[in-house]
């Protein structure tokens, strides 16, 4: 009878979460369909589909297809000149000249336009978005599935109505750039780190490919460096340590190409020793402002990763709110050498999953602590 009762009830846990993975599915398809359907500008902020940086990968992926640089860097300015809101009118020469800025910056960026390659070859260059809109379902989907590791699955839906329905992440999720990608994969990162440290020495190989994943979508050394320092400082000094090594190696070509222009740009008259003395001042520029954005155009958002980043401090001593914490600082540091002020936490999108993981790994203390501490328990004199 006991083993008939556990029965049911382990049914009825694996349908609960079945039904909260289509919802989320289905919640994610709604807010894509809605991104391509509404689109624009808003308090003069590019929330297209296709944006300035996007016109670099969609012609590395028509190049990829066409093997004529010219026809390739044709399309896209016909393209974007019609379909873009803001810096939609360029010249060839600034989408293949391989003596400018740009190309040294995404040149090495291939993961997303060869992915991109099928799409696009089927549905010319509206397939570019069908990438970011897959990374953006699986953002959701894995977190998701570590909120049902848990046992959150209500929990995890809310968290994954809030990020569907967030004018910043579906800014950066549905669009043509490599952001989307991102995300997604260190979504996948954060679902394996999660297991490894239930099951020690598991996934390793998935961790260092995704290294490689991750470098080859863009510029991620400082996320890696991060983790790795969580890591190491759990005993597993050896795995951290080969993290650092494969990611640094991996990011060797963006190093190289662009450690001179990729360090505050808009100070090009400086030398690189003055430039990194600006960087805290910097940093501090890029976190107020946008705090100030998300204030004013995503208050639900905000007040997600506030709760997220209080819940970790508060509890420091959980493996997943390091975690966060720690990527989240990445994530703004990369944003300080860019000295790119008001780009409404672009930079720090891998940090969402790491954020709903500090969360979810937190909730049965939070429950403990407002159980103790109720303002609706009778207070009880010894």
């Amino acid at each position: 009878m006991n083993e008939w009762k556990d029965f049911n009830i382990k049914n009825l846990v694996i349908s609960k979460q079945l039904v909260a993975y289509w919802f989320v599915l289905v919640l994610g398809l709604i807010a894509i369909a809605a991104k391509y359907k509404y689109n624009g500008l808003v308090f003069g902020f590019d929330y297209g589909i296709y944006q300035q940086d996007g016109k670099y990968y969609t012609y590395m992926t028509l190049d990829f297809i066409n093997n004529d640089p010219k026809q390739s860097a044709q399309s896209v300015i016909n393209w974007y000149a019609s379909h873009s809101y803001k810096g939609n009118i360029f010249q060839i020469s600034d989408l293949i000249s391989k003596d400018s800025q740009v190309y040294q910056l995404t040149y090495h960026r291939v993961l997303y336009s060869l992915l991109s390659v099928p799409f696009v070859y089927l549905f010319g260059i509206p397939g570019m978005i069908v990438v970011p809109a897959i990374s953006f379902l699986c953002l959701l989907l894995l977190v998701q599935k570590i909120s049902n590791n848990y046992n959150l699955v209500y929990v995890g839906v809310c968290i994954c109505i809030i990020l569907s329905t967030s004018p910043t992440v579906i800014r950066w999720m549905i669009w043509n750039g490599t952001d989307a990608l991102l995300a997604g994969l260190f979504s996948y990162v954060a679902l394996l780190l999660f297991n490894l440290h239930i099951k020690p020495d598991q996934k390793i190989f998935q961790l260092f490919l995704l290294i490689f994943l991750t470098t080859a979508t863009r510029f991620s050394l400082f996320f890696w460096v991060a983790i790795a320092i969580i890591i190491y400082f759990k005993q597993k000094k050896f795995l951290a340590l080969m993290i650092v090594l494969i990611s640094s190696l991996c990011s060797l070509p963006a190093l190289f190409s662009s450690v001179g222009i990729s360090i505050l740009p808009a100070e090009e008259n400086q030398t690189i020793l003055e430039k990194i003395s600006k960087i805290p001042l910097s940093f501090i520029k890029v976190v107020s402002i946008d705090i100030a954005q998300l204030a004013v155009l995503d208050r639900l958002f905000l007040i997600y990763l506030a709760v997220g980043l209080f819940i970790s401090v508060r509890y420091l001593k959980n493996v997943a709110s390091q975690y966060f914490i720690a990527v989240l600082l990445a994530g703004y540091l990369l944003g300080a050498i860019n000295g790119i002020l008001g780009v409404n936490f672009r930079y720090q999108m891998p940090a969402i999953p790491f954020c709903a993981w500090s969360i979810l790994a937190s909730w049965p203390l939070i429950q403990n602590w407002l159980k103790t501490h109720s303002f609706l328990r009778p207070h009880i004199k010894v």
